[in-house]
């Protein structure tokens, strides 16, 4: 009788948020830039190539207003998660690391018209989800988010993460390292989030570098070897790159103080979990914590500090 009524709230839950999130969205700005940077997008390598046409296709046909909503990007970058939410929430707001800033920060912007989270309609799953990667670095690590000094966001979907750290107070360099196609709609969605001056700039700490061109890679590197400390994030990103691809990724991170990876047990036909042990190996002067995800399962956690990192 207990299961039935537990099954029976998170019905109700559910069906509340469902009412909730039809809210009207609120029309944006640059919806003409953003369709001009998805023309000017190249197709991309591997299985995000397909996902980032129809990812293009989609907003181009049925606009920006809700691309939250839109069927490939609520496929990929903004799910519901409807098994793990709850137990997300959970996690983040009984943990020590969670700061009333985080909490905060928990709450979400209705641009793009974001799925209401069933266990607290302020927040979303999405960024929920974010909550709990932040808290998960936060009590493995001894790390400082007051201190740090560079972020760089491997394959950072919409741009949720630097939204989470922005709350948070965090105005420090953020690189985004992305396909064209997510890079312009991050861009489009941050711009909406958080204007800057009369024209609607996105804010002035963030940049971007394209997935793609070998020219990046040396850029990275030379910005995290600009000193202060660094932190190096690639949630369900790294892990869904093809090989040659990691292969220019990988060596960049012993220039980083801090590595957040989170990724599924295989994408492709290539076995992440190994995949991901061996990068640990790879790199001794990092002490890491690898395990699975206790919430998600068949999903892990490589979470590294650099030893003697500030």
């Amino acid at each position: 009788m207990r299961g039935l009524r537990g099954k029976a709230r998170t019905g109700v839950r559910r069906i509340a948020a469902k009412i909730l999130g039809e809210y009207p969205p609120p029309r944006l700005r640059h919806a003409d830039e953003l369709l001009a940077g998805l023309s000017a997008a190249g197709a991309a390598a591997g299985e995000w190539g397909p996902l980032a046409a129809s990812i293009a296709a989609a907003l181009r046909g049925a606009g920006p207003d809700r691309f939250l909503r839109l069927p490939p990007i609520a496929k990929t970058v903004h799910p519901r998660i409807r098994s793990h939410s709850g137990d997300y929430l959970s996690h983040v707001l009984a943990s020590p690391r969670c700061s009333p800033a985080l909490q905060r920060a928990l709450t979400e912007s209705p641009v793009g018209q974001p799925l209401v989270h069933p266990y607290y309609p302020l927040s979303s799953p999405l960024l929920v989800q974010h909550g709990y990667h932040l808290v998960r670095l936060l009590e493995t690590t001894d790390i400082d988010l007051a201190a740090l000094r560079l972020v760089v966001d491997f394959g950072a979907g919409y741009g949720s993460f630097f939204r989470l750290l922005r709350n948070v107070g965090y105005r420090d360099p953020y690189v985004i390292w992305d396909i064209p196609v997510m890079c312009a709609l991050q861009r489009f969605y941050l711009r909406n989030v958080f204007p800057e001056g009369d024209s609607g700039e996105p804010p002035r700490n963030l940049s971007w570098l394209v997935s793609g061109d070998a020219q990046t890679p040396a850029a990275i590197r030379a910005r995290a070897a600009e000193g202060g400390p660094s932190l190096f994030v690639a949630t369900w990103s790294l892990s869904e790159t093809p090989l040659a691809v990691r292969d220019t990724v990988a060596p960049i991170l012993e220039n980083f103080d801090y590595v957040l990876c989170a990724y599924q047990r295989a994408f492709g036909g290539i076995a992440n979990t190994e995949y991901f042990a061996a990068l640990a190996r790879q790199l001794p002067r990092m002490r890491w914590v690898h395990a699975e995800c206790p919430i998600f399962h068949n999903n892990f956690y490589l979470i590294g500090a650099r030893a003697g990192a500030p």
